[in-house]
């Protein structure tokens, strides 16, 4: 049985329909630029550091985000992280350490993948959010077309929020 099928069941049984994250973060956003998907907990591990991040849907324009990373125990790194929607598109709005913000544009979306660029910063210039499936997502960061080389990548799964 198919989700659709399964709600129009529950309706016609006069039962409120489940609605995980994902559908929430779908039914207020249905036209908009927000890559609203990001909404959740997720973290990583790369040697021996584990990351994290969590995104919070805010309203139908913000994404307010925050990372951190953890090695032997104590934490290495944060970050403080936004996408809103600003002249229509989907801006990123990094902040590394609690440093000034820097934006990046939206330049390409299609429903698994969004990717923000800035030209002008010094490194990334690029940021991109690739989801698999409801439960993986990879955040990398590189130095633009030209110098895709230059790459990090963060593999994350879905987790429970508040672990």
């Amino acid at each position: 049985m198919t989700r659709s099928t399964a709600v129009l069941v529950l309706a016609l049984a006069g039962m409120p329909a489940p609605v995980d994250l994902e559908s929430r973060a779908l039914i207020l956003q249905p036209a908009s630029v927000l890559p609203a998907w990001i909404a959740g907990c997720w973290s990583g591990t790369r040697d021996s550091e584990r990351f994290h991040e969590r995104w919070t849907l805010v309203d139908d324009s913000t994404l307010l985000g925050v990372s951190h990373t953890v090695k032997g125990g104590k934490m290495t790194a944060f970050e403080f992280l936004r996408v809103i929607v600003k002249d229509g598109k989907a801006v990123y709005v990094a902040q590394p350490g609690g440093v000034p913000p820097t934006e990046f544009v939206a330049s390409s979306t299609t429903a698994e993948r969004i990717v923000f660029e800035n030209p002008t910063h010094d490194f990334p210039k690029r940021v991109i959010y690739q989801r698999s499936g409801a439960d993986r997502l990879t955040a990398s960061i590189d130095g633009g077309p030209v110098n895709k080389q230059q790459r990090l990548e963060f593999a994350m799964t879905r987790e429970e929020c508040g672990k």
